[in-house]
């Protein structure tokens, strides 16, 4: 491992991830859509997700992770995201988005994610980024009114219009995503797991 005194790049913290990630049509359909988006943006491309708690670090690593997540899944029932608009944000993470609405099942996820893992964080703000970017506000507008006419609008010629307006969540995917890089080239899928009810 390469550190500042040598030379090299400062190590990455560990920190993972758990999301909650689309599959099927709509999934490769956002898939697109990000990796779209990046070209335009020149930004990184990542798989489509909602987070469901981020910048978990544990002691015991990423064994201890996965153990917990797996206690995790057996909590959690299954459950359906719902998108509300295209909106932005103020950081890199939450440049362009997908809002979530805040339903029982999201917001269940979410708090029983925070309690077993013991973080507690601000208040939980579901939503699936469209683009990680530290581009202006201006841009950031600019872009909203771009992927809501893509995703939503008639002019889209309906090829890029959403296919489904939210997804069933029946599993939780645990990823390595230290926060420092923002290239995403550590981001990887350590492990899957599936929600019991």
């Amino acid at each position: 491992m390469s550190t500042p005194e040598d030379g090299g790049a400062p190590a990455l913290r560990d920190q993972y991830s758990l999301w909650a990630q689309p599959k099927g049509r709509l999934g490769e359909q956002l898939k697109a859509e990000i990796a779209h988006l990046a070209a335009r943006h020149g930004a990184p491309v990542f798989p489509p997700h909602t987070t469901v708690l981020g910048d978990i670090e544990r002691p015991g690593g990423r064994q201890e992770v996965l153990a917990v997540a797996a206690e995790l899944a057996k909590k959690v029932k299954k459950y359906r995201i719902n998108f509300t608009d295209v909106t932005r944000g103020s950081i890199y993470y939450q440049c362009v988005y997908l809002s979530v609405a805040k339903d029982e099942g999201a917001m269940a996820a979410a708090a029983t994610a925070r309690e077993v893992f013991g973080i507690t964080t601000g208040p939980y703000m579901p939503h699936l980024s469209l683009l990680y970017s530290d581009i202006p506000q201006e841009e950031r507008a600019k872009a909203v009114e771009y992927e809501t006419a893509r995703l939503y609008g008639e002019s889209s010629g309906y090829d890029t219009l959403l296919v489904e307006n939210g997804y069933q969540v029946d599993s939780l995917a645990v990823w390595y995503t230290p926060v420092a890089d923002k290239s995403l080239q550590s981001w990887c899928l350590v492990g899957e797991f599936e929600l019991t009810g």
